[in-house]
Parts: C-alpha cells; structure tokens; sequence
C-alpha cells in the first residue's frame, strides 16, 4: 500500500520539467525513497528500474567506456523493456554500489537530456563522501541534482491514517486568526505519532493494526539493521566507536554536547568523525549553536557546543525503553522529562519542510556562564527569530525574554507548546502539531 508523500509533487515537477538533469534521492535509508520513485513511474508510459546491488552483473554497462547509446542498448536486452526518451523513466536503484554508474549520470545529461533518469541508494553519502568530507569520486557537479527526502511529517502520517480533512483544516489554521476548533484532535494525533514515528514500515504498520506494540517491534527490526550496517561506513573508523557514539546520541538527545567530553575514552576527533558519519546516514542531525545576531545563522556558527536529534521519534522513544502506555496519558506529557521528545519532534518538522533540494540545517541560541538557551534560532521573513519548545502549556520563558533583550533586532519570539494557536505580546504560540509551519 502507498501512501502519499510530499516529495511525490516535487518528483512530478522534476519530470514535467523541459530542462531536467538526472535526479539523485538522497535520505536515511528505508525513508520510501524506492516506493516514491515506483509511485512516479506509474504515470510513465515504460518504467525500467534496475538494482546494483542485486544485480551486480550490470556493473560492466557503466564500467567500460562510457558510451550512453550503447548503456541504452544494453540496458534493454538486459531488463527486456523499452527505454524510450519522454516516455521511459530510467530507475537505477542501490547505484551506490557501482560508483562508476554514479559518474555516468553526467552523460545521460549532456547526451539524452531527454531521458527521464532518476537514482537512489543506501548508504550513498559513504560513496560520494570519505568522514573527512572529501569527495571519494568525480560527482558530476552541475549536470544531477540532488533532493532530499525524510521519514514522514506529522502531515504526511495524517493524511495516511486517513485523516486527510483534519491535515488539510490545520493547514488552513496555522495562522492562527480563526478559532481552532481541532485542537484536542490535533494532540492526541500528535501523541501517537510520536510513538510511531514517521519511518514508512511503522506507519504502515500502525494503519493496517493501530497496535504501537507491533510499532516498537519494526523500530527494533530497523535500529539493528543500522547498526549492522556501521562497520561499513569507514574503514579508519572502528565500528565499536560508532556504535558507542550513536548510543550517546540515543540518550543526550537535544543535550549541549561537547566532542571533548561527551564520552570517556574517546576522543573530540573520534567523537566529531563519528558524527559525521551518522549525519551522512541520516540518523542523526546536529544542531549548531549561533550568536543568532546575522542572517545567514551560519555566519556566527559556534564551532564547540552542539546539540543532536534523533532521525525519527518514535526509533529513539522504543530505544529508550519508555513505557506506550504511560507516554500516552496527557498528564505524563505535562509532569514527565520529555521536553526532550517535542523539542526532538520539533526540529525533524522543521527540517522536513525545508526546502528539498538543499541539506538541512538547524540552529539554537546559549548564553555562555549563563543559564540561558533557545532551543531553536529560525529566520521568518528576513527576521531571527528565536523558539522555544515546551513539553506542556506550562512555564516561565526566561531564555525566550532573554535572547529578545540581548537581541533588539529581534522583534518577537515563538514558543511552541500543549497550547493552541495564540500570542503573549511579543511571544506567538504555535502548538507542537503545528511545527513545520514555523
């Protein structure tokens, strides 16, 4: 069964596009970049997928001098399908595996720029890219581009679920002039997606049984598959190390991390180098401290202190051994140490409703000697603009008032919380199922 992504009406522009280059999906893996693309061939009239991976004998189309009449012909004979420009979509899966069909992508740009060709795989970061940032290969720069693609949004998993109408009057809400009158709704949605998260196997297993046990089971089923794959990510990095990493990660989400200190007996450059190869895995993003005094944040980027979330909410709550049950009762939201979990489920929103063709990047706000940190620093309409998260409709906004003050180009700041739609002054409320909106 598919459900529908928001990736499926960029994909739709990109083949509708008179001036297209070879489309590479990039994401964590068993994020549906494969389903998505099969979705999209149907509206083909030949669709033609091919898998390096599994076939490896294929390898020999792109490896010898690379001729694309001649790669054409032999993909034909090969899949027995018809490879025809404006009417095929040519889908090379795993393409990781062969690095030099990666490099041929170029060629199908320059010479049959007509061809619909679109590629994804696993661990495809490891290929273009060594843990130092250093391209592994000649990536044709310039003649493919790249769209990212994530586990599903709270939006998405509505619409999947089957309550497309309840997506559709929240986003016809979200600027909060109009009473919101789903705002109960809303929360309890938002509670389950939480513990299901937003990976395509457990969402698709919680419509089909709506049983959150049978959730945790395919986030243990997918934590082990990712960490099975850890030795592969670089071979100068032991897999031990990477797996002693993600496990910090796992349970200082959203915590100041620094590489120097965060775990005893390995080093800030062991530490750093492992985090950036699971950033390339896609299972973990880190959020970079900023003075938020300049647009770009970037330009104050603070190089020491960061902080890190978990790739999906409902992967990291399974990790963590918490109680289904418990998590779902409203009082628990208020009294429990999760903030954690909203800020976490915060920042994926935000981060899934950026734009797809660039990578993502988050920024948060601390006061050094000083008690004070926002979770988050956005840009809004050429403004900096600091958010706050808070796990309840509850709290003192000190860190929030603080950054206003320090910060007089700042005009107003978000809190995002239990709370429904509304505004403290200078403070905007946006509740925590409205995120992706910020």
């Amino acid at each position: 069964m598919y459900m529908k992504r928001d990736i499926d009406d960029r994909l739709a522009e990109w083949a509708a596009s008179e001036k297209r280059k070879p489309l590479l999906v990039r994401g964590v893996r068993q994020c549906g970049k494969t389903s998505a693309i099969r979705n999209l061939g149907e509206s083909f009239e030949y669709f033609v997928e091919i898998n390096l991976e599994r076939n490896v004998g294929l390898h020999s189309v792109f490896e010898k001098d690379i001729d694309v009449e001649r790669m054409i012909a032999r993909l034909e004979l090969e899949t027995n399908r018809k490879i025809v420009p404006r009417k095929t979509l040519l889908f090379i899966d795993e393409i990781q595996a062969c690095p030099r069909a990666i490099t041929a992508l170029r060629y199908f740009y320059e010479e049959k720029p007509e061809l619909h060709v679109i590629a994804a795989g696993s661990l495809l970061e490891f290929v273009l890219n060594d843990s130092r940032g250093k391209a592994r290969l000649e990536f044709p720069v310039g003649r493919v581009r790249s769209i990212f693609m994530y586990p599903f949004s709270f939006e998405e998993f509505l619409k999947g679920m089957g309550e497309g109408i309840l997506s559709d009057y929240l986003e016809s809400h979200v600027n909060g002039d109009a009473e919101n009158d789903a705002h109960e709704k809303l929360l309890d949605w938002y509670k389950i997606f939480l513990l299901v998260g937003g990976m395509p196997e457990a969402v698709v297993e919680y419509s089909e049984t709506r049983s959150l046990l049978a959730c945790r089971q395919v986030h243990r089923d997918i934590i082990l598959n990712f960490r099975d794959d850890f030795d592969k990510y670089d071979r100068n990095v032991p897999a031990d190390v990477i797996h002693r990493v993600f496990s910090y990660a796992v349970h200082n989400v959203c915590a100041q991390t620094k590489a120097s200190s965060a775990i005893k007996g390995v080093s800030a450059y062991y530490f750093d180098t492992c985090i950036k190869l699971l950033w390339r895995a896609g299972l973990v993003y880190p959020v970079k401290a900023c003075s938020g005094d300049t647009i770009p944040l970037g330009a104050s980027e603070k190089e020491v202190n960061k902080k890190l979330l978990l790739f999906d909410t409902g992967v990291y709550l399974t990790e963590c051994g918490l109680d289904t049950g418990e998590l779902l009762a409203t009082e628990v939201f208020d009294e429990m140490n999760k903030g954690s979990v909203v800020e976490l489920q915060t920042g994926l929103e935000m981060i899934k409703s950026m734009d797809a063709y660039a990578e993502p990047s988050l920024f948060y706000w601390y006061r050094t000697g000083a008690n004070a940190e926002v979770d988050y620093v956005i840009v809004q309409h050429g403004a900096v603009v600091p958010v706050e998260v808070k796990a309840s409709g509850k709290g003192r906004m000190q860190s929030l008032r603080s950054f206003l003050r320090s910060h007089p180009n700042a005009s107003y700041g978000i809190r995002v919380s239990l709370e429904n739609f509304s505004t403290y002054e200078d403070i905007r409320v946006y509740p925590v199922y409205a995120a992706r909106f910020l």
